[in-house]
């Protein structure tokens, strides 16, 4: 579903949507050889690769005219909110910890998903006329 998506994105997608599916697909692969499998606290690695892909996605959405960077963006910082919960409960289980990450992650890549697909209708619809 995931390579499925950021796929879908780097054949399709316009520069922005590209380079967020790239992103995405960098901390995706990161994220299994970074993190700590014992899952207790916070995984520091994982939180400083979701910063960086926050940081890149608050860019392209300040600098674009679509929306879906704003919900990608959003997301993204809700992810950061969870590493942040780990931070100040320390009995946050790990699979609360695991689902938000995982319920996040999904919901950014399908606004990435929409993104591309409205690229590609509205090129598509451009190339008819």
């Amino acid at each position: 579903m995931i390579g499925a998506g950021c796929l879908f994105a780097l054949w399709n997608g316009g520069v922005e949507e590209r380079l967020a599916a790239a992103a995405f697909a960098v901390g995706t692969f990161a994220a299994p050889l970074l993190k700590d499998h014992h899952w207790m606290g916070t995984q520091w690695s994982i939180f400083a690769v979701d910063l960086a892909y926050l940081a890149l996605l608050m860019v392209i959405a300040l600098r674009s005219r679509r929306y879906w960077p704003l919900f990608a963006a959003g997301f993204q910082f809700l992810a950061i909110l969870t590493h942040v919960a780990s931070l100040v409960d320390r009995d946050l289980r790990a699979w609360a910890y695991i689902t938000a990450g995982v319920i996040w992650t999904y919901l950014g890549l399908g606004a990435i998903v929409l993104g591309t697909y409205n690229h590609w209708r509205e090129r598509r619809q451009t190339a008819a006329l």
